[in-house]
């Protein structure tokens, strides 16, 4: 089964009803267990803060109540679920070339998987050689 790794803010338009075609087929795939999204957790961290602070994701205020919905959700799935950085992961962080520690995280939990993508609108995390991205 495919897997795919979502950042923040494909969470977010997630959550806002927001995704782009491409990355909204992928949630949906996920959602009929045809395919699994990883969420890393400084993402969810990211996801939660925002909400928190009532930042418009495309327009859209997330109500508070969804940040318990984003949690069920990755407590119960099997195919959106939360992933840790390994030892291994946290080794690549340290030579992934991005400003962001957040970023660098994400992007060493999509290269230690076995994860075909990640969805991300981020133009900097999309110009790295050796990660494929779909928004």
């Amino acid at each position: 089964m495919k897997l795919f790794t979502a950042d923040a803010v494909a969470v977010l338009s997630y959550l806002a009803d927001r995704l782009p075609h491409k990355s909204n087929e992928i949630f949906k795939q996920a959602e009929s267990g045809l395919v699994r999204i990883q969420v890393p957790e400084i993402a969810v961290g990211e996801a939660i803060y925002t909400i928190l602070k009532g930042r418009e994701i495309f327009g859209v205020n997330i109500p508070l109540k969804k940040i318990s919905l984003l949690l069920d959700v990755l407590e119960a799935s099997e195919n959106m679920f939360l992933v840790n950085l390994s030892i291994v992961g946290w080794r690549k962080v340290t030579k992934i070339g991005l400003p962001d520690l957040h970023d660098r995280m994400i992007v060493a939990a999509h290269l230690t998987t076995d994860s075909q993508a990640l969805l991300t609108d981020d133009g900097e995390i999309g110009e790295l050689q050796e990660v494929e991205v779909i928004w």
